[in-house]
């Protein structure tokens, strides 16, 4: 065998011992191995229910009584009808209420109730001539009238004379405050759209009287003669404060305004009920 046959035939030798058995696998790429099977999701625990104590039942108050019927007798002996909304607790503060020219008792019946579940006595005057009180109307009789039903109230067993107020609307509000500026024991008066003069009741004349006694003036922006008369009263009274609204309209048509009531209660509450004796 010639050196370049042997060469060629060692060769062939080599290649055959290094080849790979024809029934050994392919090697398998990164890309076609199988996945890592993921573990099954862990579950929360249950929680345990949370014991809580049951609620507390709200505190039962008693109930107000139903408003009664009255009957003040004015100075001249003229019968004038009234509602008296008694207190839960004896003796309580105590409110007069007067409303507008052409209303009546009947326009304060919320207000009223909602002053009971703040512990006062109320009394709602019908004026001469209006509601139930017989008529005609006489502005120039109202102060001795609304003087008159005053009275009867804080002589009621039933009332600390030592804690009442007046509240008026309109026509109302300057007798509200004709009246308690000359009655000492009136701890303070609200007024709801006031006027320097509504038939011939001008309070202003009256408000020095109060000294610093609280007095709480109340109008409207848009109700323009009782929101300047306020500015005008509010000078003459040491004590008063103006609440100025707006859009609320005039007298007892201002509890349209929703905070008109929480504000007129936080401010009996303050002056009248838990004001301090002497």
């Amino acid at each position: 065998m010639r050196p370049s046959t042997t060469k060629l035939f060692l060769a062939l030798l080599l290649l055959t011992a290094c080849a790979r058995p024809s029934g050994a696998p392919a090697p398998t790429s990164l890309a076609s191995t199988a996945a890592i099977a993921p573990l099954p999701p862990t579950t929360a625990p249950t929680a345990t229910p949370t014991h809580q104590a049951p609620p507390v039942p709200p505190t039962t108050l008693p109930q107000p009584s139903a408003a009664q019927p009255v009957t003040i007798t004015a100075p001249d002996g003229a019968a004038l009808a009234a509602l008296y909304y008694p207190p839960i607790v004896k003796p309580a503060p105590a409110v007069l209420l007067l409303h507008m020219l052409g209303g009546s008792k009947s326009d304060w019946d919320s207000f009223a109730k909602d002053l009971q579940k703040q512990g006062y006595a109320v009394v709602a005057l019908d004026l001469r001539g209006h509601g139930q009180s017989a008529g005609p109307a006489d502005w120039a009789k109202a102060p001795d009238d609304v003087r008159a039903a005053w009275k009867a109230l804080i002589k009621n067993p039933d009332v600390d004379p030592d804690r009442a107020g007046i509240v008026g609307a309109s026509i109302g509000a300057n007798l509200a405050l004709m009246v308690g500026a000359t009655e000492p024991q009136a701890k303070t008066v609200v007024a709801l759209s006031p006027g320097m003069e509504y038939h011939g009741l001008s309070p202003a004349a009256s408000m020095s009287s109060f000294g610093e006694r609280p007095v709480y003036l109340v109008a409207s922006s848009e109700d323009t003669y009782p929101y300047t008369s306020i500015d005008s009263l509010a000078k003459l009274a040491i004590g008063a404060v103006k609440l100025q609204l707006a859009n609320a309209g005039h007298g007892t048509a201002m509890f349209k305004d929703a905070t008109l009531e929480t504000k007129l209660i936080e401010w009996l509450n303050e002056d009248v009920r838990d004001a301090k004796k002497g």
